[in-house]
């Protein structure tokens, strides 16, 4: 769950805190008061909240040249403008923060608006009946896919998985498993061309906010021509590895059930999640504060796999 701790102030003349007063022009038009800052983690880049004293104003800043990961190797003023144009182009459809601002000057960051809603995430970590929440996510995703259908890029979600087990650094006869299975998904009728969109890319439970309504944050690890099950499979398999009992089964049904328009396609759809809750799994596995979990989520992205076949 993230955590805030504040870590000072901001004063007047200190050239990024004009700067940041400046993209709220605007709204605090001669704002001359110090900004309390609190550090958001855990994150995969430095991430801070910015609260202008006596306003009731925050905002958020992202800085993509302060990396926290284990992924270094990027380039950070590429990353920022790629989430900053994503935001402002899902925008139009989905409820996202508001991107404000963006300078390469500042260790690339991205400036957006804050929402203060609790993430999937803190409700899980409260057991919190998800099924409200995970109504609006499944219509989130869904109106996001709608509105970016294209075609998928089949080669490229293959090559993503593998992608993946690579950072995974398996045994080479667990690895060899791995490949055989996928070798059986790729010349399967699975993971149609047709069912391309946007994906979020990174539809963990910290990424969506849930007050009112529910909000999807985090574009970094969006993508064109994404297979549509992408977004509800990597979740699928972070509510079972966060409840990891029948009741994230029934979670997970519910999820995909409010994502289909009809049971036909919710038919259509089951079939193709287990390759994506596979590389859920695969996903949580590489996170180093998740080493005591790793064995079982390597067997159950096998499982997944080998079950999706039968």
């Amino acid at each position: 769950m993230a955590i805030e701790k504040e870590i000072g102030y901001l004063e007047p003349g200190d050239a990024f805190r004009d700067w940041l007063a400046g993209t709220l022009a605007n709204r605090l038009s001669g704002y001359d008061g110090d900004i309390r800052v609190y550090r958001i983690e855990p994150a995969s880049h430095v991430v801070c909240r910015y609260e202008f004293v006596d306003t009731g104003i925050s905002v958020i800043g992202k800085f993509f040249g302060a990396p926290c990961g284990a992924n270094t190797r990027y380039n950070p003023n590429k990353a920022m403008k790629n989430e900053y144009h994503r935001l402002r182009c899902v925008s139009d459809w989905i409820p996202v923060p508001c991107a404000l601002a963006m300078s390469r000057r500042f260790h690339s960051v991205l400036v957006t608006g804050y929402v203060p809603g609790t993430s999937l995430r803190g409700l899980i970590a409260t057991g919190t009946s998800l099924y409200d929440p995970l109504t609006d996510v499944a219509h989130l995703l869904r109106r996001l896919h709608d509105s970016t259908q294209t075609y998928c890029d089949r080669e490229r979600e293959f090559a993503y998985f593998h992608k993946v087990l690579d950072q995974n650094r398996l045994s080479s006869r667990r690895r060899k498993r791995f490949n055989r299975l996928l070798g059986a998904w790729w010349h399967s009728a699975r993971i149609s061309r047709d069912e391309g969109c946007m994906a979020h890319g990174d539809a963990t439970p910290a990424n969506y906010l849930y007050d009112d309504r529910t909000w999807a944050i985090d574009f970094e690890g969006a993508r064109d021509h994404a297979h549509r099950i992408r977004d509800p499979g990597i979740l699928a398999a972070e509510i079972k590895a966060s409840i990891g009992n029948a009741r994230a089964e029934d979670y997970i049904g519910h999820l995909l059930w409010h994502y289909s328009t009809d049971e036909a396609e919710f038919c259509s759809h089951t079939a193709d999640l287990p390759f994506f809750m596979a590389l859920g799994y695969l996903r949580i596995t590489r996170l180093p504060w998740r080493v005591g979990e790793r064995e079982w989520l390597l067997r159950e992205a096998e499982a997944c796999l080998a079950a999706g076949l039968g």
